[in-house]
C-alpha cells in the first residue's frame, strides 16, 4: 500500500505532466501570472568497488571505504522538478518573479527492503524576485556566488563532480542577494556584479534536528561578493567570501577567493575553477571536513563535439587541505562528529572520462568515475582508491 503523502505528490506530478503534453509549459492565470514547468528526468545504473562519500550512485564523490568485489545498483535521485514565476508589473517597469525547484535527494520512505526505490523530495531553492530586467533583488533560498561553472555529468547533476574531493565550492542558503548588469544593452562585454548576506552555517550540532543554532548562525553572516565578465568567446568571474563561526575560544573567521572561466572554441569546450580559502567545509571544500583548515582546490573539464550527436568529456580535479592544520587542529565531519587523526582526509584527486549521446533534450552518457584520497598524516599515511562506471539517461524538459 502505497503512503497517502507519496500518493498525493504523484498524483501532483501526473497532472503535471499531463498537463504540459497537451500544451505549452507556460501557463498563465487570472491573476497575469506566467507558470512555467520545467526540470529533469534522470536514471543511472552503476557498477563501483568502493563505498563512497556524499553518498552512492549518483552521490558518489570520493572513496570512504574499499571493496573487495563490485556491487551494483541504480539510481533515479537526480529527478528534478521546478517552477518559475512570472508576475504582473509591481510598479512601472520592476515585476515580482519567484522559483521553486526540489529534487529526490532527501531520505527514503521508511526502511527495510522496499525503502531504496522511494525517494523523497528535497528543496533545492525557493525565493523571491523583484527585477527591472537589469536590477534584481532577490530574497528566499538559493546558491551562493561561489557556485560557479559546473562541469557537463549525465550521471552527478544533484551532486556535481569534484564537489568536496575535486575543487568544486557552493551550496544553497537563505540569503538576500543583490544582482546588477553594468554594462550597456548591446554591449560587446557584458559585465554584472552581485553582492549576497546568506545565514551562516558550520557543523550540525543539534544530532540532525537542526533545532538550535549551529557556530556559524551563532557568528557573522555569510558575505559574497562576485564580478562576472563575458564575450561573445568566452566567460570569466572572481569571488570573493568571508563570514565568522561563534565557537569556544577565539572566533573562526572563514575566507575563500575563487577564479573560474570558460571558453568553446568551435568543437572543443573548456571549463575551469580554482579557490584558495580557510574553514569552507560548510561549501564543500577541505574534502568536507570542518576545522580550521586552509586549502585549496581546483578542476578542469575539456569537451570535444565529434559530431551533431556524439561528444567526449574528461574531467580532472583536486582538493589539498593544509597538511599542518589538518594534523594540528581538531576536525569533524559535517555532524560535528570528530574524526580521529589516522581518518583524516589530507589530499583527493578525482579523474572521469565520459562519452555522451545528445540529441535535443535527450541525453545518454557514460562514465567512468576514478577517487583517491589520502587518509592519514606524514609516512603513516593510505590511498584508498574507488571506481564507479555508470551508464546515465537524461531528459531535460
Amino acid at each position: 500500500m502505497v503512503p497517502k503523502p507519496a500518493v498525493g505528490l504523484t498524483t501532483l506530478l501526473l497532472t503535471l505532466f499531463s498537463a504540459t503534453s497537451l500544451t505549452a509549459q507556460a501557463v498563465t492565470t487570472s491573476q497575469g501570472i506566467s507558470v512555467t514547468l520545467r526540470g529533469i528526468l534522470s536514471g543511472t545504473v552503476f557498477a563501483q568497488d568502493a563505498d563512497f562519500g556524499t553518498g552512492n550512485g549518483q552521490r558518489a564523490e570520493y572513496v570512504t571505504a574499499e571493496r573487495s568485489k563490485w556491487v551494483h545498483g541504480g539510481d533515479v535521485r537526480n529527478l528534478r522538478i521546478g517552477l518559475g514565476i512570472t508576475g504582473p508589473e509591481v510598479k512601472p517597469g520592476w515585476r515580482a518573479n519567484a522559483n521553486v525547484e526540489l529534487d529526490f535527494f532527501g531520505t527514503f520512505v521508511g526502511t527495510g527492503s522496499f525503502a531504496d526505490e522511494q525517494p523523497q523530495p528535497r528543496l533545492r531553492v525557493a525565493y523571491l524576485d523583484l527585477t527591472n530586467g537589469r536590477t534584481t533583488l532577490r530574497i528566499g533560498q538559493d546558491w551562493s556566488p561561489t557556485l560557479g561553472n559546473i562541469p557537463q555529468s549525465t550521471s552527478h547533476i544533484g551532486f556535481p563532480l569534484g564537489w568536496g574531493p575535486g575543487g568544486f565550492i557552493g551550496w544553497r542558503f537563505p540569503q538576500i542577494k543583490v544582482m546588477k548588469t553594468l554594462s550597456r544593452a548591446g554591449a560587446r562585454t557584458t559585465t554584472r556584479v552581485q553582492l549576497a548576506v546568506m545565514s551562516g552555517s558550520w557543523t550540525d550540532e543539534a544530532g540532525g534536528a537542526n533545532n538550535t543554532f549551529s557556530a556559524g548562525e551563532r557568528g557573522l553572516p555569510q558575505v559574497e561578493a562576485r564580478f562576472d565578465y563575458s564575450t561573445a568567446g568566452w566567460a570569466g568571474y572572481i569571488v570573493g567570501h568571508v563570514d565568522q563561526k561563534d565557537i569556544a575560544g577565539p572566533d573562526l573567521t572563514s575566507r575563500a577567493l575563487e577564479v573560474g572561466f570558460s571558453t568553446t572554441r568551435g568543437d572543443l569546450a573548456i571549463a575551469a575553477n580554482g579557490h584558495y580559502g580557510k574553514a569552507m567545509g560548510h561549501q564543500f571544500a577541505q574534502v568536507v571536513q570542518f576545522g580550521d583548515i586552509k586549502g585549496w582546490g581546483a578542476w578542469g573539464q575539456v569537451g570535444y563535439t565529434l559530431n551533431s550527436r556524439w561528444s567526449v568529456w574528461g574531467f580532472v580535479g583536486t582538493e589539498r587541505p593544509n597538511e599542518t592544520d589538518i594534523t594540528n587542529n581538531a576536525v569533524t565531519e559535517a555532524d560535528g562528529t570528530a574524526i580521529a587523526l589516522a581518518a583524516r582526509r589530507f589530499k583527493s584527486w578525482l579523474a572521469v572520462p565520459m562519452i555522451r549521446y545528445k540529441s535535443g533534450a535527450y541525453a545518454l552518457g557514460l562514465e567512468w568515475l576514478h577517487n583517491e584520497t589520502q587518509i592519514g598524516p606524514g609516512a603513516n599515511n593510505k590511498y584508498r582508491s574507488g571506481n564507479q562506471v555508470a551508464l546515465s539517461a537524461r531528459y531535460d524538459f
